[in-house]
């Protein structure tokens, strides 16, 4: 039970922090001008598969939401964003991508993988996208 409430508590700080930079950005006005929302996103890319659609859903968490990295968890998220049934098995769409080179695991955080894109996942994105 000790290690569940480490873990929220841990899980809770994180999401603090994020919360202070988007703000931080914000205040700033270091915010993209034209903050495209996922769901547009993805039916601008139209990926054919779940591993494009899944990279196309980290590289809008990354270059739009400005998060460093994600787990399954918000990929799946990011379906349900998108009113997109998600794969029977998300964890092989990450596994796929990661073996066509697009994206590389970035540690763990408690009880998730964390995933971020690569280069080349990133120009992947930009080409189909022109984003």
């Amino acid at each position: 039970m000790r290690d569940d409430v480490e873990a929220l508590q841990k899980r809770v700080q994180d999401l603090e922090e994020r919360v202070a930079t988007i703000e931080e950005r914000f205040e700033s006005g270091d915010v993209p001008d034209e903050t495209v929302g996922l769901r547009a996103f993805v039916e601008q890319v139209d990926p054919a598969t779940h591993v494009e659609r899944a990279v196309t859903i980290g590289y809008h968490l990354e270059t739009q939401q400005g998060q460093e990295n994600f787990t399954i968890e918000d990929i799946e998220e990011g379906y349900r964003t998108c009113k997109i049934q998600k794969p029977a098995n998300t964890s092989d769409s990450l596994a796929n991508a990661e073996e066509r080179g697009w994206l590389m695991r970035d540690g763990k955080d408690e009880h998730y993988q964390l995933w971020m894109l690569t280069r080349e996942g990133e120009q992947h994105v930009r080409e189909v996208s022109d984003a």
